[in-house]
């Protein structure tokens, strides 16, 4: 937990910082009400990517974030996804139903080369990848739930409390090869 509390101060600082300047700008552009309703039916998505060998899994990992800004809900995520080197890891936001919304996490194909590829095969340590993900989003402030899956796990579901920040952890590292999760899932 002492190592999920400077993560959880940046984010919050991040935010206050961010609704701040976007408050004190937001005078400037317009004077005029704004009466029109943002469309979330395709959330906006920001994605960054990092990806390593496993076992590279960096403790303060695990988390995901969100906090009332203006007229929508910022949700940021940190998590580490352990896969195949074959593989990358793709991220998308979609509005499951009115107030319900995914983050999905899926293991898909890589397109890299195939001497990049060998390369890769070659350097991974057991057959395994791991990739930092760093995601964010907008919701809309009346969203009733979200949920994170993975390759079609549900791993949290997150629901709407009120509008200030929460924090709320994440597997760490959360398993993406199917032959894994599937047995670690049997043995549950």
């Amino acid at each position: 937990m002492r190592k999920l509390l400077p993560a959880f101060v940046l984010v919050f600082l991040l935010g206050v910082l961010v609704g701040g300047v976007g408050g004190a700008g937001s005078g400037f552009v317009s004077s005029a009400p704004d009466d029109t309703s943002r469309d979330f039916d395709s959330p906006p998505l920001s994605l960054g990517k990092a990806t390593g060998s496993c076992g590279e899994t960096k403790a303060d990992a695990g988390w995901v974030h969100d906090v009332a800004v203006g007229k929508s809900f910022a949700v940021t995520l940190n998590a580490t996804v352990q896969h195949a080197p074959t593989e990358t890891v793709k991220a998308s936001v979609t509005k499951v139903s009115p107030g319900y919304f995914r983050i999905d996490l899926r293991t898909v194909q890589s397109d890299r080369s195939e001497a990049a590829q060998q390369k890769m095969n070659d350097t991974a340590s057991v057959g395994c990848t791991e990739t930092e993900l760093r995601l964010a989003t907008s919701l809309p402030t009346d969203y009733e739930s979200f949920e994170i899956t993975m390759n079609g796990r549900t791993l949290r579901t997150v629901e709407y409390d009120g509008t200030v920040a929460d924090l709320h952890q994440l597997p760490n590292p959360i398993e993406g090869r199917e032959s894994a999760a599937n047995a670690s899932d049997s043995a549950n």
